[in-house]
C-alpha cells in the first residue's frame, strides 16, 4: 500500500502551453532581420552581416531594410570596401544612394524634395494609391544610374509606408 502511494499517478496534460503571441508577426520583423539584431547584441557583427548578405542575394529587390543593416554594419565597422560594393548594388535595385561618412551639414530630409513632399501630400488621403508612389519612388527603374535619394530621405519614405500600413490597413507589401 505504501508504494501505492509514493507512485506518480500521470496527470493527462492538455493545453499546457498558453497561447503567446509571436512578436515577430507582431511587429512584422523578418526572421532574418531579427536574427542580425540578435547577432550584434552578441558582438558576431560577421556572422550578423553574413546572415544579410545571404538574404540580400537571395531576395535583391525585397530586402531594402536588410541592405541598409547590412550597410550600417559596415559602416559601424569601418569596412569600407565592403561598404562601396553593397552601396553600389543597393543602387541597382534601391533608389536610395548611401554615403559612408556622415555629413558635416545637416541630414537631409523629404522637405528637400518640395514637389515629392507634396505629392506625398496630396495623396495620403489614399492610402494604396500614396504608397504605391512611395514605393515607386524608392525602387530603381534606371539599372542604378539615378543618383538616388540620400540614405535619410529614404528612411523617412521607408517609415511613411509603415505608417501607411499600420493606420490605413494598406497592404502593398510586394518589393519592399
Amino acid at each position: 500500500m505504501v508504494a501505492r502511494a509514493n507512485a506518480r499517478v500521470p496527470v493527462p496534460r492538455t493545453n499546457v502551453r498558453p497561447r503567446v503571441p509571436e512578436r515577430r508577426q507582431e511587429l512584422n520583423v523578418e526572421p532574418t532581420l531579427q536574427l542580425a539584431e540578435i547577432m550584434l547584441s552578441m558582438g558576431l557583427e560577421q556572422g550578423a552581416a553574413k546572415a544579410l548578405v545571404e538574404y540580400v542575394e537571395a531576395h535583391p529587390g525585397e530586402a531594402v531594410y536588410h541592405w541598409l543593416k547590412l550597410l550600417s554594419i559596415y559602416r559601424a565597422g569601418g569596412h569600407r570596401k565592403d561598404f562601396e560594393e553593397t552601396a553600389a548594388k543597393l543602387r541597382k535595385q534601391f533608389n536610395i544612394q548611401a554615403d559612408d561618412s556622415p555629413s558635416a551639414g545637416e541630414a537631409p530630409t523629404l522637405e528637400s524634395f518640395p514637389r515629392l513632399a507634396e505629392q506625398i501630400q496630396r495623396t495620403w488621403a489614399r492610402p494604396e494609391e500614396c504608397m504605391a508612389y512611395l514605393r515607386h519612388l524608392l525602387k530603381d527603374n534606371r539599372d542604378g544610374e539615378r543618383m538616388g535619394f540620400p540614405q535619410p530621405v529614404a528612411e523617412e519614405l521607408l517609415l511613411l509606408i509603415e505608417v501607411l500600413k499600420r493606420t490605413s490597413g494598406a497592404t502593398q507589401s510586394v518589393g519592399l
